[in-house]
């Protein structure tokens, strides 16, 4: 066996040796390969982030929007052609009214880029800022679903003159084409509606060209898809409108007025005051006052008046004897107070009131009608010296009396016709110029005509009146008067007359004065001769004492 040298190793130690060096070695030829591979793909990475890089300095990121419009990828000056390509599809709807009806919403015209010379300026420099703005470094980012939305102002240019000039070239604005706007104004009465009403406002077409212009242009600038002249308050419209308060208030007024329905009961007939009488009377001026003929009205009332009252007038009256007679009316009947139903009236039309009432009366009769005497009266037989009273038809007195004498004056002959008691009152004091009388019970119904107890007679009746009889007055037992007092009241009907004439013997009387022969005597007026006869004394003023009042003596005038 040969000795192993020092250092010198064995075969076995060397065929070892040699495969522990081959595992090593592959190994790390697979590292080199993976680093080369390493190095080349960061490299490739390297040039495709600088590629991207450079081509993202020219180019927009992805899921770039501008002005609506995707610019992903597109280079600075497609983009800058194509948003300026974008204003030949600009167009501008004018509306407004339609000059020829009126009508609302209606397209006026439509400008386009040609008609004005329309066109973008300072797109470029807007774009490229944009780019500027983009950090190319950072395109990856786009891919992770970012987003850039980008609002571009682009500037605008046109041609104001030939805009102004296309505009007034249209018929609306045309000054030949437009209708005015009318007022709103109050109709004429009409009869289907029974009154007024307010005519509504017209719109009309006049448009404020000068306006109306700047507001196109305002438009055009700002790239507007249409601009309405109506919105805009570019017609001229009427200064006065249906809902004018004014213009309103006038025709409620009249209306109100028109609406008025009176129903009258005038004398026991229907009078009926309605639209028909009242559309004559209501007027509205120009000044727009409404105005109610107040002349009208009080004529009104005064027709109504002569047709119906029965004041002063011939009435027919059956005696308790059976016969009818015809008498004077003298003070008695229906009497219409013309001048307060007048103010009544006015005040009325004016409240639009819808009514029924009575007219109002100076003076009242017992019932309604041309009959009106009723069945509540006294009724003085003068020349049966007899009296009867009535009540509700049922005869409740009679008595004798005296009345005034026939051999004295005509003014103490007691006066025949139809009367209404004045008033009464107790205790009063009749005076003339040879006498002084007291009364228990004062009764006047025409004058100072009326009928009192006379205590210092003896006897009633018979033919006594003729040469003894009183100064005018009607003398009843004090017994009889006092029973009549409770009966009566102001207003209540006194029948005299004279069914077999008077019997007059005294002197003749004076001749009338032209004009004054016939006249029936109105309450508190004088008589034909220009006073009111007292039992055969006027008093100092020729007029009736109100109830309770002394005459201007002092005292209450009578027999």
């Amino acid at each position: 066996m040969k000795e192993k040298l020092a250092g010198e190793m064995t075969e076995t130690e060397r065929s070892s040796e040699t495969k522990e060096k081959k595992p090593k070695s592959k190994k790390k030829y697979i590292l080199i390969a993976l680093l080369l591979i390493l190095v080349a793909t960061l490299a490739v990475a390297a040039y495709l982030y600088y590629r991207e890089i450079v081509y993202y300095q020219t180019h927009f990121f992805p899921n770039t929007n501008i002005n609506g419009m995707d610019c992903s990828n597109m280079e600075v000056t497609a983009v800058i052609d194509a948003l300026e390509a974008r204003i030949d599809g600009y167009a501008l709807a004018v509306v407004g009214r339609d000059y020829r009806t009126g009508e609302s919403d209606v397209i006026l015209g439509v400008l386009e880029p040609d008609d004005i010379a329309l066109k973008y300026v300072g797109t470029g420099e807007a774009v490229e800022a944009l780019l500027q703005q983009q950090d190319e470094f950072m395109w990856i980012e786009a891919y992770w679903d970012r987003q850039y939305i980008y609002s571009l102002e682009q500037d605008i240019n046109f041609d104001e003159k030939l805009l102004e000039s296309t505009v007034k070239s249209w018929d609306a604005c045309k000054r030949k084409n437009m209708q005015i706007a009318q007022d709103a104004h109050l109709s004429e009465y009409l009869e289907e509606k029974g009154g007024y009403e307010v005519i509504p406002e017209t719109m009309g077409t006049e448009l404020d060209v000068d306006k109306a212009l700047s507001f196109i242009v305002e438009a055009v600038a700002s790239q507007a898809a249409s601009v309405d002249l109506e919105e805009q308050k570019c017609y001229k419209e009427a200064s006065i409108k249906s809902d004018d308060r004014k213009l309103n208030r006038i025709v409620n007024n009249a209306n109100k007025w028109l609406g008025t329905k009176i129903i009258y009961d005038w004398n026991g007939t229907e009078v009926v005051l309605d639209n028909e009488i009242l559309k004559d009377w209501v007027t509205i001026e120009e000044d727009g006052n409404v105005v109610l003929n107040e002349e009208a009205v009080g004529a009104f009332v005064k027709e109504q008046a002569k047709a119906y009252d029965t004041y002063g007038r011939k009435k027919n009256f059956m005696t308790s004897h059976g016969y009818e007679i015809t008498l004077p009316g003298r003070n008695y009947g229906w009497k219409t107070d013309v001048e307060g139903e007048t103010k009544e009236l006015i005040k009325l039309i004016r409240q639009g009131s819808s009514i029924e009432k009575e007219p109002l009366y100076s003076i009242r009769a017992g019932q309604k009608g041309s009959n009106d005497i009723g069945d509540s009266y006294v009724e003085a037989d003068l020349s049966g010296q007899h009296l009867y009273l009535y009540q509700d038809g049922n005869l409740v007195l009679e008595t004798d009396f005296v009345s005034g004498t026939m051999v004295s004056s005509r003014d103490c002959v007691t006066p025949e016709g139809v009367f209404g008691l004045l008033y009464k009152t107790t205790d009063a004091v009749l005076r003339g110029e040879t006498y002084r009388t007291p009364v228990k019970y004062w009764m006047p119904f025409y004058g100072n005509y009326g009928m009192h107890d006379a205590n210092w007679r003896g006897a009633f009746g018979g033919k006594i009146f003729i040469t003894n009889g009183s100064h005018g007055c009607i003398n009843l037992p004090p017994s009889a008067a006092e029973k009549i007092y409770q009966y009566v009241s102001e207003g209540f009907p006194v029948v005299c007359y004279y069914p077999e004439g008077i019997p007059y013997i005294g002197p003749p009387p004076e001749p009338p004065t032209e004009g004054e022969a016939g006249q029936v005597p109105t309450e508190g007026q004088a008589n034909p001769e220009g006073q009111v006869p007292v039992e055969g004394q006027a008093n100092p003023e020729g007029q009736v004492p109100p109830e309770g009042q002394a005459n201007p003596e002092g005292q209450v005038p009578a027999a």
